[in-house]
Order: C-alpha cells, then sequence, then structure tokens
C-alpha cells in the first residue's frame, strides 16, 4: 500500500480501526436484539425480516438498480451449517421438501440438507436462485460482524448472478469457465502487478472528474493503459478473457451490490429502509481504497470484482442505455466504454 506521507498512512489506518470498531460494536448490538439460532431447522424471525427487506429493495428501487432486476422473479436460498432454505420456488425438484408448519409471506418454503452451498447463483430445476449463508451464520464465522443493511445488498450481489444466468446462460457459463486458466495467470509478476496498480489508480481517477469530457479522456487513457500492459506481458488472449469475463461476472455483481446500497441509502430517513445508513458502510468504501492504492495485491479474483465495478459507474457517467447491452452473450465492459470513450485502445 502506498501513501504519499507518514501522516498520510496513519490517519487511514487510524480511521479504518475507528470505523470498523463502530460498525462492528454496532453490528454486535443489533444482533444480540436477535435470537441466535444460527443452524435453526426454520427460518429464523431474523431470516424473516433480512428476506423481506431484500424483496422491498429488490421491488421499490430494482429498476433503477438494473433494468428488470426489480420485476424479476429470483429465488433465494438462504444456507446455515446444516440446511439450505429455498423461498420464493415453485414446486422444486427433490431433494427439496416443503418446511412443514411454517411459511414465509403466506408461502410455503423448501428445505434440503446443506451440501456445498457457496454464495453465488445455484440452479434450482429450470430457475436460478440467489444463494447467501443467513446472517446469523455470517456473523458467526466472520471477524466482522455485518448488520442487515450489508447482509441485504450481499444477497442482491448474489441475485444478480442468478439474474445473469436468466437473461444470459451462455456468457454466464462462459465467464464460469475462465477459471481453468487462473493458474497460469501472472497474479505475482511484480511488473504486472504495478501496472494494476496503476489501472486501478486511473480508474479511480476518473470515478472522481467531474466534468464530463474528462471523464471520457481518463475512461480512454485507462483503456490504453490496459492494452500497453496486456502488450508489455504477452497475455494469451485466454487470460484476457479471464480478466474480461470476471469483470462481466463479479464486476457487474459489485456493481449491484454498491449501486443498491446508494439507492437505499438515499431513502434511509423512510421507514422501509430504516436499516439503512445514509453513507456506505466501511467494507464497502474499502472497495474504492483498494481500487485506488492496491490493485495489484488482490488476490485471486477479487481485483476484478473491483475494476468491473469501476468501469461499470464510469459508463453510469458516460452513457445511458449501457445496461441494455451488458448481459449479450460477448458483452465486456471495456468494449461498452471504449465506444462511449472513443478510445482506439485495442
Amino acid at each position: 500500500m502506498r501513501i504519499k506521507s507518514i501522516a498520510g498512512m496513519l490517519a487511514v489506518l487510524w480511521l479504518i480501526a475507528f470505523e470498523l470498531s463502530a460498525w462492528t460494536s454496532q453490528s454486535l448490538r443489533e444482533t444480540s436484539l436477535q435470537v441466535a439460532n444460527p443452524n435453526s431447522a426454520v427460518l429464523t424471525s431474523a431470516d424473516k425480516e433480512d428476506l423481506s427487506l431484500v424483496l422491498r429493495v429488490q421491488a421499490s428501487l430494482g429498476a433503477q438498480i438494473w433494468p428488470g432486476f426489480g420485476r424479476a422473479a429470483i429465488p433465494i436460498i438462504l444456507f446455515n451449517e446444516h440446511d439450505e432454505f429455498l423461498i420464493g420456488a415453485t414446486n422444486p425438484p427433490a431433494p427439496w421438501t416443503v418446511v412443514e408448519a411454517d411459511d414465509f409471506q403466506g408461502h410455503p418454503y423448501y428445505r434440503r440438507a446443506a451440501g456445498t452451498a457457496q454464495a453465488f447463483a445455484a440452479p434450482v430445476g429450470a430457475e436460478w436462485a440467489g444463494s447467501i449463508s443467513t446472517l446469523e451464520w455470517t456473523n458467526l464465522k466472520s471477524p466482522m460482524k455485518l448488520g442487515r443493511d450489508s447482509h441485504s445488498v450481499a444477497l442482491l450481489h448474489e441475485m444478480f448472478h442468478a439474474f445473469q444466468a436468466k437473461q444470459s446462460l451462455a456468457h454466464f457459463k462462459s465467464a464460469q469457465a475462465v477459471y481453468k486458466v487462473e493458474a497460469r495467470y501472472p497474479f505475482n509478476d511484480p511488473d504486472f502487478a504495478a501496472a494494476w496498480n496503476n489501472e486501478g489508480s486511473m480508474l479511480a481517477a476518473a470515478l472522481k472528474v467531474k466534468d464530463d469530457a474528462d471523464v471520457r479522456r481518463a475512461a480512454h487513457e485507462f483503456l490504453q493503459a490496459r492494452a500497453a500492459r496486456r502488450t508489455r506481458a504477452s497475455l494469451r488472449p485466454e487470460l484476457v478473457d479471464f480478466e474480461r469475463e470476471l469483470e462481466w461476472l463479479e464486476g457487474l455483481a459489485s456493481y449491484v451490490e454498491i449501486r443498491s446500497y446508494e439507492l437505499a441509502a438515499s431513502h434511509a430517513g423512510e421507514a422501509p429502509f430504516a436499516d439503512f445508513k445514509p453513507s456506505l458502510p466501511l467494507h464497502l468504501r474499502m472497495s474504492f481504497f483498494r481500487l485506488e492504492k492496491q490493485m495489484g495485491s488482490q488476490k485471486g479474483d477479487m481485483r476484478f470484482y473491483l475494476s468491473g465495478m469501476a468501469q461499470a459507474r464510469l459508463l453510469d457517467r458516460l452513457g445511458t442505455g449501457w445496461q441494455a447491452q451488458a448481459l449479450g452473450d460477448r458483452a465486456y465492459l471495456e468494449d461498452l466504454l471504449r465506444e462511449v470513450a472513443g478510445s482506439d485502445a485495442k
């Protein structure tokens, strides 16, 4: 992490420590008000409150988050150590079984023994569900305790993956398939990492520019720097696809997660959105810090969450209607950005 002065570094570290302590303390207080039962065999009252909040955000703000997302019927899977619960599906296949003597908002829901559940999109028959661990189970495992607000937008992130699969299954599958080349990606090459740091700082700077012409110029320069990095590294086509596909897969979902919180926070004074704070929580704000300062040191696919999210936010600034193209079978964020930035970078 490079910061220009010791004073600046200490200030950043103090802010992180202070806000993390306050955030964790508040979340612990909120969690203590709930009945802690992380391995319940039915949905707990806390689970149902979480689900209700997510569905309120999707119904009220989904059209602003992403065209068509607000009215999309997306089943949800919540899981703990022992069980997975499926909400919003109709007649799912075995081994899903209806939970007797309980319901969610007057509708049946389903259970099966937990297997290899993960936070992502999960197939349920011919449908796709957004899957995530319950808030109680998440907080039991994590040193940083999430509030209902953060957990709800994390679930919307996973629901968007299901939306990607529903809208463009071929692209969704091709994006998943690129992980097979991950071991060949030069994460640890120092020059490559330094170039990624430069790209991240360029994206972060572009997001702060006020004038549209300057935003377009900054986007153009980012694309040129990206092309130069790939040329210097002699990056093979399948590794270029590794970057582009994961920016599409995880970058767009991260964009949706942050966008969801921002929109909900703009209504934080209203009762339906009382769980949300007026500004982004620390862990989401840290995404922008890592984008600006630490892109080259991000492990695994995390850099693509950040670089894809940043390109999507630049597209918001530069072009209307880009989302209508973004879920196409061969749509990539850098190509959409090139179209509106007027770059000749390849």
